[in-house]
């Protein structure tokens, strides 16, 4: 465990976290089972304490991102400077419509709908697609002012969205072959976005025989937590079991098969710009292997990688946080993620008449750039491939706020670590701009820091109309009208001068 840093000044006063957090009941929802989940990707619980846990993990100090970590390679640099990203949780659950992805078959994980593995593969005879344009919706999605993608081409249930010979779950086997990843590829390389793809390590089609499916149990249950006494190891019909060791032989077998997979998705498509590992690579491949496929390709830290074979773990080219906002300022390139389609990743009925608010996902972005990350904002389609309508309207919303707010967004940087405000901040040369996010009761207020000699003047940036304000003592006041939270909030740009 690395030491805990002490939270910084800038942007960090507990009315100002709750302001910019997502609404009350995404949030409860995403916090529910956040410790359950970070066990059960085996990121180091550090205890049972399910509260402590997710305090504890998003406090420790990264080492993911930072300079002598990450990629140095030119064609990776982008991301340093990116903005928005857009998570595209896909798959067989989509069908069912009332659960998220692979998650649901592991019993007493969560409150949300369960299926027995047995039955939730099914779900695949009815995957169909049909009416699947990746085409309209990263189009739509780079017109709002996303810069890069990442679509889900296997989940921890083993569906592959790309034909590969080495699984009976698949495109292959179920969809006569159709390479949905391809065309996903393809339709982001129109739009203008950089290519993401997700991979999931852990297969559970493939570890099924060796697995429990009933969440801290005897045998683990997909939790590096304490197994809970009494509670039974769950087949795929989740009917109790005892849960054998994986022989040596079937792990190795395992493993060349997650390789093989890996080296696919990583051959077949040209340039693939983002590696989003989820659980880790499920294989032996290595960091120097993935580069030599890839040479210019950014990997989160969720991989388990080794730069060699004997070498010492990859800790990443930057850190992702999951759940709930990341509450210190990471000192590398880093990623905060978003559930747009509210309450789960992958595809729900209610997505059909509403997303979180387009308000909320402009705050996270607005304070997550204001910290130098990238927001990656999730959706996910319907089973036929299509988006519902609050996706488009959502772009449409967020689309509209970068037209008028964009030059605070695309190509500014983060506040410096010194300055302190009650709003996130984000800087371009000698313009600086205050997001007037809710929270801040009426007055904005900056301390920008030695760097700063006076502030020359204040505008809204979306209209350009003059605000007045008050200097003195190397502070900023401005009197400025509070938004509702679920208003699209305003920005004020002021020039200042410099040192």
């Amino acid at each position: 465990m690395h030491n805990l840093r002490s939270l910084p000044r800038v942007l960090c006063c507990s009315a100002l976290l709750a302001a910019l957090s997502a609404h009350a009941d995404d949030e409860a929802l995403m916090k529910r089972n956040a410790a359950e989940q970070a066990a059960a990707l085996n990121q180091d619980p550090g205890g049972a304490d399910r509260a402590g846990l997710l305090a504890a993990k998003m406090r420790e100090r990264t080492v993911a991102g930072t300079v002598g970590v990450r990629t140095t390679h030119p064609d990776a640099q982008w991301f340093g400077e990116a903005s928005l990203g857009l998570f595209i949780h896909w798959g067989i659950a989509s069908v069912d419509g009332n659960m998220d992805l692979s998650w649901p078959m592991v019993f007493n994980m969560g409150k949300g709908k369960k299926m027995a593995p047995a039955d939730y593969w099914k779900l695949a005879d009815r995957f169909e697609a049909e009416n699947y344009d990746p085409k309209l919706w990263l189009q739509a999605a780079k017109e709002a002012g996303f810069e890069y993608a990442v679509l889900t081409a296997k989940h921890h249930d083993g569906y592959t969205l790309w034909p590969t010979d080495t699984t009976d779950l698949g495109v292959r086997t179920h969809l006569g072959g159709r390479d949905l990843f391809g065309q996903y590829v393809a339709a982001c390389r129109a739009a203008g976005l950089k290519v993401g793809v997700y991979f999931s390590g852990p297969d559970w089609r493939f570890a099924h025989p060796y697995m429990s499916f009933n969440y801290r149990s005897e045998s683990g249950g997909n939790s590096s937590l304490p197994s809970i006494p009494d509670r039974p190891d769950f087949d795929i019909h989740h009917q109790p079991t005892k849960v054998k060791k994986m022989p040596p032989e079937e792990s190795a077998r395992i493993r060349a098969i997650m390789r093989q997979q890996l080296t696919e998705l990583l051959t077949r498509y040209g340039k693939i710009d983002v590696l989003w590992f989820d659980g880790g690579s499920g294989s032996d491949i290595t960091l120097e292997e993935i580069r030599a496929l890839q040479p210019g390709i950014v990997i989160n830290n969720r991989g388990g990688l080794k730069k060699t074979a004997d070498g010492e773990k990859f800790e990443g080219d930057y850190f992702t946080v999951e759940h709930g906002d990341q509450p210190t300022r990471p000192d590398g390139w880093w990623e905060q993620l978003r559930i747009w389609n509210s309450p789960t990743w992958g595809y729900q009925k209610a997505n059909e008449t509403k997303y979180a608010a387009t308000a909320s996902i402009v705050r996270s972005l607005a304070r997550t750039k204001g910290w130098g990350g990238v927001l990656m904002a999730n959706t996910g389609p319907r089973p036929d491939g299509s988006m519902p309508p609050p996706f488009y309207k959502g772009m449409a919303e967020l689309g509209d706020w970068m037209k008028a707010n964009g030059a605070s967004i695309r190509g500014a940087s983060a506040v410096p670590p010194e300055a302190i405000a009650n709003v996130p901040v984000t800087v371009r040369g000698d313009t600086w701009f205050l997001h007037a996010v809710p929270g801040f009761k009426g007055t904005l207020t900056l301390a920008p820091g030695a760097s700063v000699a006076s502030v020359l003047s204040a505008r809204v940036l979306g209209t350009g109309e003059a605000v007045p304000f008050v200097w003195q003592d190397g502070k900023l006041s401005i009197a400025f009208p509070e938004p509702a939270r679920e208003t699209l909030h305003q920005v004020v740009a002021i020039t200042v001068s410099l040192r």
